[in-house]
């Protein structure tokens, strides 16, 4: 083979080899377009008890189609979970109007979806609020500004209570420690924690999930999502939606089985074992469901400001910033 043969031969060996490459590269691209990622936030409580039948139950992943990647991200507490976000950590999330007002406090871009549960907060002691002289009594929840927090706010300040009370901050899984430790006197939690305690004779229960607020009738958990990513993925987002409208009505239609199915995941993830029975007199405190109050969330927001939380002049936008 002569000299001006063998670089022909060697310029259309390289020419092979780039349109391969090329392909190669191609189909990639159309690949990682094709195959989307949801990343799902959520804490394991029976007040997230949508997230986890629709996690645990495949709903989430067959709604959503063998195209999307879907990835559960499990938190402690909500207000981690609005961190989460501005660190691209997750596209959408359940959280409570707590960290949801927080969110929009602080510009940070999240839609209102729909609703998940409503009540399931209590709270829980050993001894009743007015039994203590003044500030000697300490109530802890899960993490200031969040919903509990606001939420035991607002009993306090409605039954002319405030002044009697400290709030400490201490995750609803290490309550039980501090009980015993004596570090508090009481706790503002979401379930199942505050029935746990119970159901262990820690302590009792002082206010109930009806009583703490508007007779039981008040968001507990709600539906958000990274409002670039909606925009990015309209039909994703319906089909997240669909999926978790499907998850409520499971719970409706199976209540046995979603508390055998939250009983596990709480008990997994928390890496404690949790009785059945727990879980199931901790749903009776939640009532899950879509409809969306958008005024009840502005109470939680001016609970927030009279707390110190927010400025006076804090304009929330939660209609703007919710599904129509």
């Amino acid at each position: 083979m002569n000299e001006g043969v063998l670089i022909v031969f060697v310029k259309f060996i390289k020419l092979i080899i780039w349109i391969f490459l090329v392909a190669i590269f191609s189909i990639s691209c159309t690949f990682q377009k094709e195959k989307h990622i949801l990343r799902l936030g959520f804490i394991p409580n029976v007040t997230h008890a949508t997230a986890l039948i629709g996690i645990e139950k495949n709903i989430f992943q067959n709604e959503l189609g063998n195209n999307i990647k879907f990835t559960p991200v499990h938190f402690v507490i909500g207000n981690s979970i609005i961190d989460a976000f501005i660190t691209n950590q997750i596209d959408a999330a359940y959280i409570g109007p707590g960290p949801f007002i927080n969110a929009l406090y602080r510009n940070i871009p999240v839609k209102l979806l729909a609703n998940a549960a409503n009540s399931g907060t209590t709270i829980v002691g050993v001894k009743a609020i007015h039994e203590l002289p003044p500030g000697n009594l300490r109530i802890a929840v899960p993490q200031y500004g969040n919903t509990q927090d606001l939420l035991l706010r607002a009993y306090l300040k409605e039954n002319n209570l405030s002044d009697k009370v400290k709030i400490i901050a201490i995750p609803p899984q290490d309550t039980g420690t501090a009980f015993f430790t004596m570090s508090i006197d009481g706790a503002c939690l979401p379930e199942p924690w505050g029935t746990i305690l119970i159901e262990k004779n820690i302590c009792k229960l002082l206010v109930d999930e009806k009583s703490i607020l508007n007779n039981g009738n008040y968001p507990a958990t709600l539906l958000v999502v990274n409002k670039k990513f909606d925009l990015e993925n309209p039909e994703l987002i319906k089909k997240l939606l669909t999926a978790h409208k499907k998850a409520t009505e499971f719970i409706a239609n199976n209540p046995l089985e979603a508390v055998k199915v939250t009983t596990n995941a709480i008990s997994g993830i928390s890496k404690k074992e949790i009785n059945q029975s727990i879980i199931a007199k901790a749903f009776k405190r939640c009532t899950f469901n879509n409809d969306l109050d958008l005024n009840i969330l502005k109470e939680f927001k001016i609970i927030a400001i009279i707390a110190g939380y927010y400025r006076k002049d804090f304009s929330d936008k939660i209609h703007e910033n919710s599904v129509n």
